[in-house]
């Protein structure tokens, strides 16, 4: 069984982002352990009454995990399912709770692909049926392109299952970070929503974010109704990622995290609390600050061979550089998000 030492947390993933929340953590005064599904040895050392997931992980493995050990999982496996599986988030988002969604379809093989494509209409995106972070995606122009996508696609994800959606030439993409917690004034849970956050990929990464993100008044009452639905369906605290593609005043639901992720880490540098010490305090029904401090943006660029662009990159006003594995997040403040995005474009140019 878990411990009930109600002091003691695992964060179930690796990298930057579980280290990250795992200082968050700690700094509420609680005892953490970071640890995978893969016999790390901080599962091997006893698994505590709190597990909080920060990776994709198998809902099968974490079911297995909370079933011997009786440890308390946030988000709960089946939160964990939905999100983990873009077919199953698309679904509950749109068939069960009619969220604006692009058309989409779902393909297990290179003929239904092709089936799915025509339906949906040229162009369209392919991308892995389980949520990669973008990788795997491809513009599809039409049938020629379709086997590439197959193969990208099909061998990003875990399944081999894929999903294709009607291509939209949107204005841009947007991340709204919505934080479930208790209010302390109802006691009640209640959502908390923090300014929308730009996005853009190139070739399915995620190169560039910035907040605020400009979204009209309509725009944003849309975009917080679809956070607030979603949110809601899922029900767990935490913090979530929900993304959503922006069209003058119209907004769809793309998918969502219910952890902290990589465009959030834009919030180190705009927000009184950032998003690893959002997700601590929502799990644990503390109370919530979504206060925006400053217009920022930050750069995601792959870690130079050496650091002798560090000290130009540090140079530029009000930037700061950190490294997260093998990417580099450059990020800036500044009077507006037009000269923090500036900024970050140019430190990250620095660093070579």
């Amino acid at each position: 069984m878990a411990s009930t030492d109600n002091n003691e947390v695992l964060i179930l993933g690796s990298g930057t982002l579980a280290e990250e929340l795992a200082s968050s953590f700690r700094r509420l005064g609680y005892v953490v352990r970071v640890g995978s599904l893969s016999g790390d040895a901080a599962l091997a050392a006893g698994t505590p009454a709190l597990t909080v997931v920060c990776e994709s992980a198998p809902s099968e493995k974490l079911a297995e995990l909370e079933a011997t050990t009786g440890t308390r999982l946030v988000p709960t496996v089946e939160a964990c399912e939905i999100t983990r599986n873009r077919e199953g988030i698309r679904r509950t988002a749109a068939e069960e709770h009619g969220l604006p969604t692009m058309a989409y379809e779902f393909a297990d093989s290179p003929g239904e692909l092709r089936t799915c494509a025509e339906r949906v209409g040229y162009p369209c995106v392919v991308k892995p049926g389980t949520s990669t972070g973008g990788e795997g995606q491809s513009v599809v122009t039409g049938p020629a392109e379709l086997d590439e996508a197959w193969r990208k696609a099909s061998t990003s994800g875990e399944e081999g299952r894929v999903g294709v959606e009607r291509y939209v030439d949107f204005d841009f993409e947007c991340t709204i970070l919505a934080a479930r917690s208790i209010d302390p004034e109802t006691g009640q849970l209640a959502t908390w929503f923090c300014e929308p956050i730009g996005t853009h990929h190139e070739d399915g990464h995620l190169v560039e974010v910035w907040q605020p993100a400009p979204l009209s008044a309509d725009a944003m009452d849309n975009a917080r109704s679809i956070a607030a639905r979603i949110t809601n369906a899922i029900g767990v605290q935490g913090i979530y990622a929900i993304d959503l593609f922006v069209d003058g005043d119209e907004v769809y639901f793309s998918q969502v995290s219910a952890r902290p992720t990589l465009d959030g880490m834009v919030t180190g540098a705009t927000q009184r609390v950032n998003e690893f010490d959002l997700h601590a305090r929502a799990v644990l029904g503390l109370p919530i600050d979504v206060t925006l401090t400053s217009p920022g943006a930050a750069r995601f660029v792959s870690a130079p061979a050496s650091h002798t662009g560090l000290a130009d990159a540090l140079a530029v006003p009000e930037t700061g550089v950190e490294v997260a594995g093998d990417t580099v997040v450059v990020r800036s403040t500044g009077e507006n998000v037009a000269e923090a995005r500036e900024r970050a474009r140019e430190a990250a140019a620095r660093l070579g």
